[in-house]
């Protein structure tokens, strides 16, 4: 069993690094060991899992999907093994959520959350993949989408999905601000989620016309950039409900709700009290943020 551990880590560095040198580099072992670990897995699942060329290696299509779950189950065992000594010496909890989610709302609000779970200390970490039960290095995911029905899992919405352009507000000032020069400034978009204006110009029945778009590969960038004075950003709620209050962006045509919702997810075994509190918790701070969006009036004219 010890010598597929060691093939399956040795398989998901190199997947990860896509390199046999670098993943050597990183494990501290050779290249020929790295490349003996892939070739035993190889053989042992009877399927050959990188294309090979001049100098270069890429996952086979079906080692693609195989790669992404051992990458997540080492991620797994690398927080559990955080969390125990932690765990050990007190109360502690692991919760998981999208990285600019953490990023512009939890984290300036974490130790409100603590204190109101009595001090138990909260650990973050970000996730992108589908919520795994039987994970149980993750306490509690916050998600946002569809409410999902997960066998063994109580899933809770704390928040209306919402979302739209953001501004700054110095791009806003002179002259009357119009709908045509709130299109003139460049777009910006992300790679991941895709299709954030797409989505939102269809959701909130605008024709959007063609503009330069500025590509970011987050999120969190795309919004900052936006706070920046480079452009127009499509904000999640969480995402700017704190930079709405303080006036460092603006959401010139207001905010559009999705059919969505943010919700938080946690096993069945998990204590009701210290779930009640969080839920509580998260449903009063996120109304706050809704109700700075309500508080926005549009601010240009067609």
């Amino acid at each position: 069993m010890l010598h597929l551990l060691n093939s399956l880590r040795a398989f998901e560095v190199a997947a990860r690094l896509g390199s046999v040198r670098k993943a050597a580099e990183e494990l501290r072992v050779s290249s020929g060991a790295v490349s003996r670990h892939i070739k035993n897995l190889e053989t042992e699942l009877g399927i050959a899992l990188f294309e090979r060329g001049n100098r270069t290696m890429r996952l086979t299509p079906a080692a693609v999907p195989f790669a992404a779950t051992v990458s997540e189950a080492f991620a797994s065992i690398i927080r559990g093994v955080d969390h125990l000594p932690k765990a050990a010496g007190g109360a502690t909890l692991m919760l998981t959520a999208p990285d600019t989610f953490l990023l512009r709302w939890l984290v300036p609000r974490l130790h409100s959350l603590e204190t109101a779970l009595g001090g138990v200390s909260v650990r973050l970490t970000t996730w992108s993949r589908d919520i795994n039960p039987a994970d149980r290095s993750i306490d509690v995911y916050v998600g946002v989408g569809p409410l999902l029905e997960i066998a063994g899992m109580h899933v809770v919405p704390v928040a209306p999905e919402t979302f739209g352009p953001v501004v700054s507000p110095m791009l806003t000032q002179g002259r009357s601000f119009t709908t045509e020069r709130l299109w003139q400034q460049p777009r910006l978009d992300i790679r991941w989620p895709p299709d954030m204006w797409t989505n939102w110009a269809r959701e909130a029945g605008v024709d959007l016309p063609a503009r330069e778009t500025i590509w970011y590969d987050a999120l969190s960038f795309s919004v900052q950039a936006a706070e920046a004075g480079l452009g127009v950003a499509i904000g999640p709620g969480p995402a700017v409900w704190d930079a709405l209050q303080q006036r460092r962006l603006v959401a010139p045509l207001g905010m559009t709700t999705r059919a969505g919702h943010w919700f938080l997810a946690w096993r069945d075994d998990r204590t009701s009290r210290s779930m009640h509190v969080l839920t509580r918790w998260f449903q009063k701070e996120m109304a706050a943020g809704i109700a700075v969006e309500r508080a926005v009036v549009p601010s240009v004219r067609g």
